[in-house]
C-alpha cells in the first residue's frame, strides 16, 4: 500500500480496528468504518501506540473511555469490547496504558 494513503488513514478520529481473516476494518468516531485488505498484525507494526485487547481488536489509548473492575471489558467511546484474559491480565498488572504485544 501506498504509505501515502495508509498515512491519510490514520487520523485522531480513528478509535478501533477490526479483523475479519486477512482484513481488517478501521472504525471512526463518526461511526464510519473503512476495509482495508491488511491483517490486524500488520497494522500492530503501523501503530503500535495502540493497545491489542484480543485477537480481533486493536484499540487507540485515546478513545479508551473505561474498563471493567476486573479489566475483562475495556469501553471505547461507551462502546463495550470483550478483553481477552491474556490482556486483561497485562493490563490488571502493569496499567490500563500499557502496550499490549
Amino acid at each position: 500500500m501506498n504509505k501515502s494513503r495508509w498515512q491519510k488513514l490514520i487520523t485522531p478520529e480513528l478509535t478501533h480496528l477490526s479483523s475479519v481473516s486477512n482484513y481488517t476494518y478501521l472504525h471512526y468516531q463518526d461511526g464510519s468504518k473503512v476495509l482495508m485488505s491488511r491483517t490486524l498484525k500488520d497494522w500492530q507494526e503501523r501503530l503500535p501506540h495502540f493497545l491489542r485487547i484480543g485477537k480481533g481488536n486493536l484499540v487507540s489509548p485515546d478513545h479508551i473511555t473505561g474498563w471493567s473492575n476486573d479489566f475483562k471489558t475495556g469501553y471505547v467511546n461507551n462502546q463495550p469490547f470483550k478483553v481477552s484474559r491474556r490482556s486483561a491480565g497485562i493490563i490488571r498488572k502493569e496499567g490500563p496504558v500499557s502496550t499490549l504485544n
